[in-house]
């Protein structure tokens, strides 16, 4: 009887762990140290009140850059974000970087630019990988497209190895798909309102950060663990 239990509770989790998705609603005033790496210099600050973090970089020496800390170049993982862009000043960015560091000259930033969407005054529209990181990567001709400027926005952009595709969709609609590039070796997701400390302010909301799909499995048994392994423990005792 107790095979079976066991043999059944395995079943159930790993169903479980394959459709779980792990959202962080930002209910708590500290970031989740398994899902956020903040990075800002300068005067740029982040505050989580009511369900809300705010990025705020207010001055052209400063930065703010929110990063995922795993590596997810291997990875088939979506993101969704529901953000606010009413701050906006220059632009707010999400996408990908080939490494996690600080805001910094716009030069050494973009030499590590990986496919992104950009929010800017009049639209919204993707930056390719560059064919070397190291090279500043090109605008595909049509992927933009237009979003609430100063209101609410679902943000989903997936990566997939197996498909060697990142696709971006903003409200619904998609904005454009293009080509993993197959030499970058890590890809760290990034979101930020002012990468830089040359150039650029601005601050941006974020209501929730929703990660699903393959990737986020090990998140999953993370963040379910415990409740899991005391579960399992009351059926078969």
């Amino acid at each position: 009887m107790k095979i079976i239990i066991i043999s059944v509770m395995c079943l159930f989790i790993f169903t479980n762990c394959l459709s779980a998705q792990v959202i962080d609603e930002f209910n708590s005033p500290n970031l989740d140290k398994k899902l956020w790496e903040m990075k800002k210099v300068g005067k740029a600050s982040y505050e989580v009140k009511d369900g809300v973090l705010t990025m705020s970089s207010p001055s052209v020496e400063s930065g703010i850059i929110l990063y995922h800390p795993r590596n997810i170049v291997d990875m088939d993982i979506t993101f969704e974000i529901k953000l606010n862009t009413a701050g906006l000043v220059d632009n707010i960015v999400c996408g990908s970087l080939a490494e996690i560091m600080e805001p910094q000259l716009n030069d050494n930033i973009n030499n590590n630019l990986e496919a992104s969407l950009f929010f800017i005054v009049d639209k919204c529209y993707v930056k390719q990988d560059p064919v070397v990181i190291g090279q500043k990567p090109p605008n595909p001709a049509g992927m933009e497209g237009q979003y609430e400027k100063n209101g609410w926005n679902i943000v989903q952009i997936t990566f997939s190895k197996s498909k060697g595709k990142v696709t971006f969709v903003v409200n619904g609609k998609i904005i454009g798909e293009v080509d993993i590039n197959k030499d970058v070796k890590q890809r760290f997701f990034f979101i930020t309102s002012d990468p830089y400390t040359s150039h650029y302010t601005g601050e941006v909301k974020i209501e929730y950060v929703k990660f699903s799909g393959p990737g986020a499995l090990s998140l999953a048994v993370v963040k379910t663990d415990k409740l899991t392994i005391t579960w399992a423990k009351l059926k078969i005792n």
